[in-house]
């Protein structure tokens, strides 16, 4: 006979995974590739692969190029679930501008640029660049990291619907 099981989280559990991911946004916002590093688990599985070294160049590519988000301003930062082949894992969606306060005019409003919801295009205007990652946690660390490719922001329709 085959029987399921479920593995539920306890309190500790739940609040070293809250914090770990406060911290990854933080220094994901801050652009602090070194640190950023340390919150991954070395037998960890990112971008599918388990190699260590490809999130290393991954981060360096996207934090410190010119072409990455290193002349860029976080302006928001939304939180969500994936909904596809790994549901349930959350999402953060990170939202970069090219913010010049100096050659900014009213048609280039950058506070439009907060009301915008998780999976909401980028505003070309604004020159947004937008990140969103699927993360799930072991052993207090960040053990998988890979792009959502459907994802939402809340499970309320799933909770009603169940």
């Amino acid at each position: 006979m085959y029987q399921v099981t479920i593995n539920r989280l306890t309190r500790e559990e739940v609040e070293t995974n809250t914090k770990l991911l406060i911290e990854f946004v933080a220094l994901f916002t801050a652009k602090n590739h070194q640190d950023l590093l340390k919150l991954f688990h070395p037998k960890g599985r990112f971008f599918n692969i388990p190699a260590r070294a490809t999130l290393d160049g991954y981060f360096f590519e996207v934090l410190n190029t010119r072409y990455g988000v290193s002349q860029h301003f976080c302006m928001h930062v939304n939180h969500g679930f994936s909904m596809d082949h790994k549901p349930g894992e959350h999402v953060v969606e990170f939202r970069f501008m090219d913010f010049n306060p100096f050659t900014m005019g009213p048609e280039n409003d950058p506070n439009k640029n907060l009301t915008r919801a998780l999976g909401e295009p980028g505003d070309e205007d604004l020159k947004e660049m937008i990140y969103r990652f699927s993360l799930t946690f072991k052993d207090g660390k960040i053990f998988t990291l890979r792009h959502p490719k459907r994802f939402t922001a809340d499970l309320e329709y799933f909770n009603l619907s169940n």
